[in-house]
């Protein structure tokens, strides 16, 4: 509460700076602001920072993100920039513990019931050795 927090990053596509882009985290460290990120899970069971649980809006890609794998996430171009994708590891290492993160787990069911879990697990995992202010949150009970 001492600080704003950029939801989704810093992000401004008037300016090439995609929502939950690196761009956008990286903006929002160097101003000091805590970010809100959205996860959601591949294929692979990999979480990536994207807020959709579809392609369309933020990319050119079609389709749902858990049919695509994290590499083939990593190829597709934010709508409004020169970037692609991120992971989460990656937005991990980006944030490095400078600024806090509230990262929200999108629900996977897509019924706010209990058919999730793979998600939370690859959260966990990634935050297993992260050494930083973080809380994790999800609309799903």
């Amino acid at each position: 509460m001492s600080r704003p927090i950029a939801h989704r990053g810093l992000h401004a596509v008037s300016k090439g700076v995609p929502e939950n882009s690196r761009a956008a985290v990286l903006a929002a460290v160097e101003h000091g602001y805590g970010i809100e990120i959205d996860l959601q899970l591949t294929a692979d069971d990999a979480a990536v920072v994207f807020h959709d649980d579809t392609l369309e809006r933020l990319t050119q890609g079609v389709g749902r993100v858990r049919q695509r794998t994290e590499a083939d996430m990593a190829t597709l171009k934010l709508t409004g920039g020169d970037e692609t994708v991120p992971s989460f590891s990656e937005v991990l290492d980006l944030v490095a513990g400078r600024v806090p993160l509230l990262v929200e787990l999108k629900d996977q069911d897509g019924a706010l019931g209990p058919d999730v879990g793979q998600l939370e697990a690859a959260v966990a995992d990634a935050l297993a050795g992260y050494d930083g202010p973080v809380a994790v949150m999800s609309f799903n009970p």
